[in-house]
């Protein structure tokens, strides 16, 4: 295998593992129905990319939800890598509600997979609903989308420099691997959610630094040994 090749593969093997790994989340939880642009989330998965909803970028989305109970209080939140956004917060009456999203309000400088949740709070209990939104787009034509590539690129370079580089200061070239990694796995997290390939949750953002960390110090050694012959693969002169 070429070592320019190693990098993506590792990164794509240790996230396609913890996304096959992970546990499915249930999208409805409570006494309550909910829907996202019309589609009910209720068989859809929370965390799977073939689950999302797909929307345009300047769409207005509709948030509905329906409790067995009156619902006092509403809240909608968009979510990704762990952080959240509180799209709509406020007293609510009736066993009903819809709330309109603009999606361009939360997804201004990229495209990709996004999670939106519903909650409503009531006499019957609280009722929360959650599905994937997929926002349509080519990643190369936004900010994301770049920020991404030229990191990936970046971090990519930067392993196998400090791999040929040479290995005089063993201490500087552990911590310049260890950087260039960290650049790559912010790249490739990037790039799976601009792609709609993975909803960064924080547990894969997580590991997807983590797999770019352990790239930039473990390849920079491998091609190391192989740049001095430690593997085996010595010339032989010729016998007189």
């Amino acid at each position: 295998m070429r070592a320019s090749h190693a990098v993506p593969l590792l990164l794509v093997v240790v996230t396609a593992a913890l996304v096959t790994a992970a546990p499915a989340v249930s999208s409805i939880s409570g006494p309550c129905k909910a829907s996202i642009a019309g589609t009910d989330v209720a068989p859809l998965g929370s965390t799977s990319a073939g689950d999302a909803i797909k929307v345009g970028k300047n769409d207005v989305v509709p948030v509905t939800m329906s409790s067995t109970g009156a619902i006092t209080h509403l809240k909608v939140v968009v979510s990704m890598a762990g952080f959240h956004f509180t799209a709509k917060d406020a007293p609510s009456s009736g066993t009903s509600w819809a709330q309109s999203v603009k999606v361009h309000d939360y997804a201004k400088w990229g495209v990709g997979l996004y999670q939106v949740t519903g909650e409503s709070t009531s006499a019957a209990g609280t009722c929360s609903g959650t599905a994937l939104v997929k926002v349509g787009g080519s990643p190369l034509a936004t900010v994301a989308g770049w920020v991404g590539l030229v990191a990936a690129v970046l971090g990519g370079l930067g392993v196998l420099a400090t791999g040929f580089g040479g290995f005089m200061h063993p201490g500087r070239s552990t911590f310049r691997g260890l950087g260039a990694g960290l650049v790559l796995g912010i790249g490739a997290g990037v790039l799976l959610q601009q792609f709609s390939l993975v909803y960064p949750t924080r547990g894969i953002a997580i590991a997807t630094l983590a797999s770019g960390a352990v790239s930039g110090v473990v390849l920079p050694h491998l091609l190391h040994l192989l740049k001095g012959g430690h593997f085996g693969f010595h010339r032989h002169s010729p016998g007189i």
